[in-house]
Formats: structure tokens, sequence, C-alpha cells
């Protein structure tokens, strides 16, 4: 098994290979290697056997729509089987009927329907179908992989389907100027992010021989402490081999409760660090902060780059028992499973 977590611009794009079938999570807003990614999966005769966008922001889905539009310039037929996508007006039954939006995210959920709705030998589900799970677990015939899908409830769904609330909210406040040493004096739970577009993300558990692989969107702490919970069920703490952060290591989007509960020492980075001085210095400290061993922690970055931006010393990588670690091939970070 492979999984590719490509650079994607400020965004998300990861790649599952496996057993000759893939999935897609996510196309970030930059679409150069996603694009790539696709024709290397056609010329290997493959397809995109599920594409999953976990929500409609534009750091998640501009890619997505590049991708399309590369293909109808090719006149080709997507290889694309199945599309996961909570689209606001499919939420409501209401495709035809809404008037379109001046609100960035949703002209590009509109613009996805459009492709859906031209292409219908592309199967498009929302993630509230209960047998979807099946659905993606009969694709790779294997009995050691299994996934689980957490999905927004409806009422969340159907509350930012009718456009109400805040959208792609964020802190634009930069830390990477400020040592660990400071900032770790300032490490707290009192700002969270609560925002509607983030609270409507999939989150998808890939469990592949006895281990926990977690793909957490842009998912809001209250939500991912639920979805933990489920996880854990009875236990105290569940372990995950990897867990991509959520909201590109915002620092919002975690909390110490959230942390006490899972034992994880390898998490992924994903941003090119060009937008909303994201990733957090002060996301790296919360986690080693809330460590229930002395193991070193481990920070995967798609874009080595933003290592260099963040202003942290190998003294100090030393001093809390952290790596950052670049990525491992051009387009991103793979991990061979």
């Amino acid at each position: 098994m492979k999984i590719k977590f490509l650079k994607a611009g400020t965004g998300d794009c990861t790649i599952i290979n496996h057993n000759f079938k893939n999935i897609i999570i996510d196309g970030g807003n930059e679409s150069t290697y996603l694009i790539s990614e696709y024709y290397e999966i056609k010329s290997r005769n493959e397809r995109i056997d599920f594409l999953i966008i976990t929500h409609h922001d534009d750091d998640h889905i501009k890619g997505i729509l590049d991708l399309f539009k590369e293909i109808e310039i090719r006149n080709e037929e997507p290889l694309i089987d199945n599309v996961i996508f909570n689209s606001p007006r499919k939420i409501l039954n209401k495709i035809e009927k809404i008037k379109e939006s001046n609100l960035l995210s949703y002209k590009q959920a509109h613009e996805l329907e459009k492709y859906l709705i031209n292409h219908p030998n592309i199967n498009w589900e929302t993630s509230l179908i209960k047998e979807l799970e099946a659905k993606i677990n009969l694709v790779f015939h294997d009995q050691n992989l299994s996934f689980k899908i957490f999905s927004p409830s409806k009422d969340i769904l159907e509350k930012y389907a009718s456009n109400k609330g805040a959208y792609l909210t964020s802190d634009y406040r930069c830390d990477w100027n400020s040592s660990l040493s400071t900032l770790i004096k300032s490490i707290d739970d009192k700002s969270q992010d609560t925002s509607s577009s983030n609270m409507t993300s999939i989150v998808l558990l890939l469990m592949y021989k006895d281990n926990n692989y977690l793909f957490t969107g842009d998912v809001t702490p209250i939500r991912l402490s639920e979805i933990i919970d489920e996880i854990r069920l009875q236990n105290e703490s569940v372990n995950f081999k990897l867990i991509k952060l959520p909201h590109h290591a915002s620092y919002k989007s975690l909390n110490s409760e959230i942390l006490q509960k899972l034992n994880c020492k390898n998490f992924v980075v994903s941003t090119n660090s060009k937008k909303h001085y994201l990733p957090n210095k002060k996301t790296f400290l919360k986690i080693v902060n809330s460590r229930k061993s002395n193991e070193i922690i481990n920070f995967f970055f798609n874009y080595g780059e933003v290592i260099s931006n963040l202003k942290i010393s190998k003294i100090d990588e030393e001093k809390y028992k952290f790596n950052l670690i670049s990525n491992n091939k051009d387009d991103g970070y793979v991990f061979d499973i």
C-alpha cells in the first residue's frame, strides 16, 4: 500500500493506492501533481475507485475542478467510478432550485455539481448513505483493510447547505518568529475552530493490519473529539500509526482533551504555508506536551520548504523531542506500508 500526501498548494490531496485500486481524498488548490498522478494511474490501466471531497472549501475542491477541466480539454471520459461529495443542493434535494451564491466555496460546489450531473456514469453519493463504508471496503478485496467514514450529521449539513453561518474562517496570527520557549508558556485551548464549513468536514479512518490511519480534513475540535470517542469505545486511549493534522496544523484545531484520548507519534502537515501563516508552531508544542511517553514525535511535511519558515533549530527539535521531516518525493511525502 502507498499513501501519498501530494503537494497541493495550501490544501490537502491524499491518494491511497492498494491492490491496483485508488482513493483520492481532496484535491487542494494547486493541481499540478494531482493531474500528473491521475494520468499516472491511467497509464497503469487503473481507475479512481473513490474520489472523496471532505468539504467544499477552496483549498480542498479547486484541484478537483482543475482535474475535471483538464479531462474535458482532452475530450476524455473521466476514469472515476464513485464520488463522495456533500453538495449543498444535493443534501437539500434542490439541485436545480437554489440561486447561485457569491461565496467562493459555493460557486466551486455548484461548478462540481454541474460536472457530476453532466457525467452520470460517475456514481455520486453523499456521506450520509449508510452502505458507503461497505462499498469502499469491497473495492480493495483485502480482509486486512477496512475504512470507516465519519460524516457530519444531517442537521449540520442542512444548516450549512442553507447558506447560513461563517465561511473560510481562520486565525491569521503568525507565531513563526517567536521562540518555542516563549510559545510554550501560552499553550492553552481557549481559541478553538468552530467554523461551519470545517464542521461539515468528512473524516476517514483507514484500518490496515492492526494499524489506524486518520485523515481529518479540516474537522473542528468538537467533532474530532466525538470521532475519537467513537473509535476508542471503552478504551482509555486509541493508537494511531499516522494522523494527518486537521486544518493544516492550525493551533485552533486541536486541544488537550483530544490529545489525551490518543497515542500517535507520526503526524502529517499538508500545506505550502502561503496562506494564514499555517502551520502554527504552537500546534507542535501542544502535541509534544500531551504525549504519554518519552518517544520522539515525527512531523512529516509534504512541502519541505515550510520547515524553514518555522525557524525551529535542530537544538530545539532535540530539546522538545520531535523531528521535522521534509518531503521524500518531488511531489510530496509518500508512505510505503
